[in-house]
């Protein structure tokens, strides 16, 4: 495999990884090989071979758990459970160990991504349809959302050689479960069923499905990792990486609404969910 990355490197100035198996919402949805072992056959390959810039996105999930209030670049990296979490940390630290050393690689801390056209529904994605169509779990805590035409252009942006190692903050703007669920309610044009869980009792729940699904497959975006995630995931300080790449944040009811309205439109979820959109 590194042999042939090396190959696609072979006249190349600029590489851009954002590939990986991404996702809390299903049991054992990280890959060690996808995230780990194609980083660091990607980027080491891309930086033994002189490419400049090299792009990755990690996660602000690497993070946690943390008892800081707000997510910056300097925050230390966390010991989180299950396996995509934990596979995106070992890829950071691989990712670091080249920019101690001084090589061009630009790392984006990206949280919870929404938009249309995603090339599959995963994660937060899933957490829309599940919500509207079924029922959405409100816990304290919140998360940050980034519409993901708005991490395009931050990544674009970044795309210039000569600036060497930098990392960037892309956690999105903060909401809470509960203004993220009225929000979508905005939306779709109807109310949002939900029902409050406080954050022990949702991790027990998290844990609980991980068990009953390794029994037998169903389909509903809650594991023990994700329960962790919904639970402890604080506001990120963005502010540095809007203003040094020009950036912007486009309201966060235009992301939900274009995302929903993809949603439907492309057959994953039922019209009769979303009144507003139809």
């Amino acid at each position: 495999v590194r042999a042939s990355v090396e190959r696609a490197l072979d006249g190349v100035d600029g590489v851009l990884h954002a590939a990986g198996v991404v996702g809390v919402s299903t049991t054992g949805s990280g890959s060690r090989d996808a995230n780990l072992t194609g980083t660091t056959n990607v980027i080491g390959a891309a930086v033994a071979a002189g490419c400049d810039p090299v792009v990755y996105t990690s996660s602000v999930a690497t993070m946690l758990p943390t008892s800081e209030p707000v997510l910056t670049v300097d925050s230390p990296l966390g010991d989180p459970p299950g396996a995509y979490s934990r596979s995106k940390v070992d890829a950071e630290v691989f990712v670091r160990s080249l920019q101690a050393a001084d090589a061009p690689v630009t790392t984006f801390y990206v949280g919870g991504v929404y938009g249309p056209r995603q090339p599959d529904v995963s994660s937060g994605m899933e957490g829309i349809v599940a919500a509207a169509s079924q029922m959405m779990v409100v816990p304290d805590g919140g998360i940050g959302t980034i519409d993901v035409r708005d991490l395009a252009q931050l990544i674009v942006s970044s795309f210039e050689p000569g600036h060497g190692p930098r990392r960037f903050m892309a956690g999105g703007q903060f909401l809470t479960w509960a203004e993220w669920t009225d929000l979508l309610s905005q939306v779709v044009g109807r109310p949002v069923r939900r029902v409050r869980v406080p954050n022990p009792l949702l991790r027990a729940l998290g844990w609980s499905l991980d068990a009953a699904k390794r029994i037998r497959s169903f389909d509903y975006p809650l594991t023990y990792e994700a329960a962790i995630q919904m639970t402890s995931s604080p506001r990120t300080d963005d502010r540095r990486t809007l203003e040094a790449l020009d950036g912007s944040y486009r309201p966060v009811a235009e992301t939900l609404e274009d995302s929903t309205r993809w949603l439907v439109g492309s057959g994953h979820l039922d019209a009769r969910f979303a009144p507003a959109l139809a």
